[in-house]
């Protein structure tokens, strides 16, 4: 059927003796999924590499909207994504090489959000998971990042970018502008993280690479003109 859906891959944040009441990112999209028409929210969680690669493709496996977005909410250090206690992560180029290994089957996802500390500040293997993919944008963190407020902002994004038409998924200027809309309401100077101790804004906590539908156009950084849009 045609629709839209987001593919939410979750790792655990807390042990039930640190959170009880286990907080997920889900109970925050769900409110954005109820207010908007043909829309589906998927939900899985994944300790390591093998269980994240099960996960999507079991979501993937059960979905039949066209038009798909992968949200990987996930604890984040350096290179490396999801992993809690002595379980390890895997690494952000394993994350991605699957999407690029399996273009195929994962066509449909038009594009990728990291909600995880750090892993964002990785921008060549950022733009190395575009090429080759049919998705068209990554964003993510580069620094340790508030939980709440930083899934505050995922579901902003994803309630901009979810409703770009496939014809403005040519156009980088028009994936650009749905990230200012997101964005322009938070305070670019927010002290959402913390890198080496120091504290760190907003404005310099994100990355955003692009590569719009289309022949000849590549991956790019679009970071810094994200910002000036924003007039951070």
């Amino acid at each position: 059927m045609p629709g839209k859906a987001i593919l939410v891959i979750e790792n655990p944040w807390w042990t039930p003796d640190q959170n009880k009441s286990r907080a997920s990112v889900l109970p925050l999209l769900q409110g954005m999924g109820n207010i908007a028409e043909n829309f589906t929210i998927y939900h899985s969680y994944f300790y390591e590499k093998h269980g994240f690669k099960a996960a999507l493709k079991d979501d993937l496996s059960h979905t039949k909207e066209n038009r798909l977005y992968l949200y990987v909410a996930a604890h984040g250090q350096g290179k490396t994504v999801g992993g809690a206690g002595e379980t390890p992560g895997m690494l952000l180029s394993t994350l991605l090489g699957e999407l690029k290994k399996n273009y195929i089957q994962y066509k449909n996802i038009e594009g990728v959000l990291l909600g995880s500390c750090e892993v964002g500040g990785n921008v060549k293997d950022l733009m190395h998971g575009l090429t080759g993919t049919r998705l068209t944008w990554i964003f993510g963190y580069t620094c340790e990042i508030e939980w709440l407020t930083s899934t505050i902002i995922d579901v902003a994004i994803f309630e901009k970018l979810t409703r770009l038409s496939n014809s403005q998924l040519s156009s980088r200027t028009k994936i650009i502008n749905a990230f200012v809309d997101a964005l322009k309401r938070f305070n670019g100077d927010y002290l959402i993280g913390k890198c080496d101790g120091k504290n760190i804004p907003l404005k310099e906590s994100i990355t955003l690479v692009i590569k719009p539908r289309g022949r000849g156009n590549t991956p790019q950084d679009n970071t810094d003109i994200l910002r000036e849009s924003l007039e951070w």
